[in-house]
């Protein structure tokens, strides 16, 4: 369970992805349909011939209320700083209590000392979201994760 009040949640992550789709890191999480990811992500090159382009990849899923329409599920990634076979992921939460709404901000790092920062991310507050580490997409890569730790900001 994250901490009370405005948090940063970072992980030292090993992930040395093969195939196109193969992703590792962290989560906050409400539900299936909304969520903030930061993860190192194997993506296609277009034009690549079967080349593999690694990736940090910073996305959030939810509601869009804005469109018109209102799109009942938006999935949007945002690309961060260089990827590593070993890289620290950090996410950072605030609750805006003005607007009611979450914001998060990602950074990574591949030395733990420097930090490339990410935009910010936000979404409507409906409650507590949980920390999650993620593994996922598709077989045949290893995501070791050496701790995940909280700080109060």
């Amino acid at each position: 369970m994250p901490p009370e009040g405005d948090y940063t949640v970072e992980t030292k992550l090993e992930f040395a992805p093969t195939q196109i789709a193969q992703q590792a890191g962290i989560l906050l999480y409400e539900n299936d349909d909304r969520y903030f990811k930061m993860a190192h992500s194997a993506l296609a090159l277009s034009r690549g011939n079967g080349a593999v382009f690694q990736v940090s990849e910073f996305a959030k899923e939810g509601e869009r209320p804005t469109t018109t329409p209102p799109t009942a599920v938006f999935n949007g990634p945002m690309f961060g700083g260089p990827a590593a076979e070993t890289m620290w992921l950090r996410m950072s939460y605030h609750y805006d209590a003005a607007n009611n709404e979450v914001e998060v901000r990602a950074a990574t790092s591949r030395d733990g000392a420097r930090w490339v920062r990410n935009g910010v991310w936000t979404l409507p507050f409906k409650g507590k979201l949980k920390i999650g580490l993620i593994s996922m997409n598709r077989a045949g890569a290893v995501a070791k994760f050496d701790y995940v730790r909280t700080y109060r900001d």
